[in-house]
């Protein structure tokens, strides 16, 4: 299961507290000690922050999580998804979806234009209720994971703008959560998806759009790739010996390296993007949970000397990894 760093779990409660609401006891009943967030390195599965998004949600009975002037009541996501099964294919879905939303809130726009490169563009009216951006980068995401489940693969997004500076705390996180090109300070936030992908007929059913909504908001934080096919079984290697290289992966799974690569790259991952994953999550684990030296810990990890482990650690966390070290005792 795919890991998520503290820097979310913490923004993402920022709404519910500016509405009142114990954000402690919502974090214990997602099962997340509210202590750990205060504990350098530390991170949470998805699947918590799931449980986390779903318990704000309808402790507010508000699908916007307290960053907007109004509520939306649970359920608008269920209703924009019943109304968009009824479109002629995925690009006419999210359309419909989108504009769903604008008719039912004044508190946020979001437009679609239609293309070879479909944008959607989104404008919040009062964005000082999201000082953080959280909710206006998970927004554009929810957009971009719900076109991908209902195509049934991954959709590529192409890129994505921001009219804010590029962010520095949590990059590292934020460039897999918008897997392609970035812009900053452009004047928008937006995502471009694969018209051409898009322009394809929707591949589900009532049926599943009954389960899919049983385990939102979920299906909403994963690419759909992203923990079965190809790109689940490369983790799996990984995390068994993540000093793997790309050659020896691809000899395990019967497959040549270049093909391992396209095959990927169709499931909207990189061999290097899970591999860095990977290598990030185990360090972390060993530094915090280990008496293993730094030295030991990049040889285990794949790298040849431990200087290159540790400018890429610094890249990972804004520290070295004896200062992680110190900071998780």
């Amino acid at each position: 299961m795919a890991t998520i760093d503290r820097y979310y779990f913490r923004v993402c409660t920022d709404g519910a507290r500016r509405r009142g609401a114990d954000v402690d006891a919502l974090l214990r009943a997602a099962g997340i000690d509210p202590a750990d967030l205060d504990v350098v390195g530390w991170r949470g599965d998805v699947a918590a922050m799931a449980r986390l998004v779903t318990g704000i949600r309808l402790a507010l009975d508000d699908e916007f999580m307290g960053y907007t002037a109004r509520a939306m009541p649970v359920g608008a996501f269920a209703f924009a998804c019943e109304i968009a099964l009824d479109a002629p294919d995925v690009a006419g879905a999210i359309d419909r979806a989108t504009r769903f939303y604008t008719l039912a809130s004044r508190d946020i726009a979001t437009v679609v234009i239609a293309g070879e490169r479909m944008k959607i563009v989104t404008r919040f009216a009062d964005p000082g209720l999201d000082p953080t951006r959280y909710f206006s980068e998970f927004w554009l995401i929810t957009w971009h994971r719900l076109a991908c489940w209902l195509a049934g693969e991954t959709v590529p997004m192409l890129a994505a703008s921001f009219d804010y500076p590029r962010p520095r705390g949590y990059f590292e996180e934020f460039k897999y959560l918008f897997p392609c090109p970035h812009r900053f300070d452009a004047g928008e936030r937006a995502i471009e998806l694969d018209g051409h992908a898009l322009a394809v007929p929707i591949r589900r059913t009532r049926a599943e759009l009954a389960e899919m909504l049983a385990r939102a908001p979920l299906d909403m934080m994963t690419i759909p790739a992203s923990d079965t096919g190809l790109a689940r079984r490369v983790r799996l290697l990984l995390n068994a010996d993540p000093a793997r290289d790309g050659d020896s992966v691809a000899a395990t799974l019967g497959i040549g390296p270049d093909t391992l690569r396209r095959r990927l790259r169709g499931e909207g991952m990189g061999l290097s993007t899970i591999r860095e994953n990977v290598r990030r999550d185990a360090a972390m684990r060993r530094l915090s949970l280990s008496s293993q030296s730094v030295e030991a810990v990049a040889a285990a990890l794949g790298y040849a000397e431990p200087r290159s482990f540790t400018r890429a650690f610094r890249q990972w966390t804004g520290m070295s990894p004896s200062e992680f070290r110190r900071g998780s005792v």
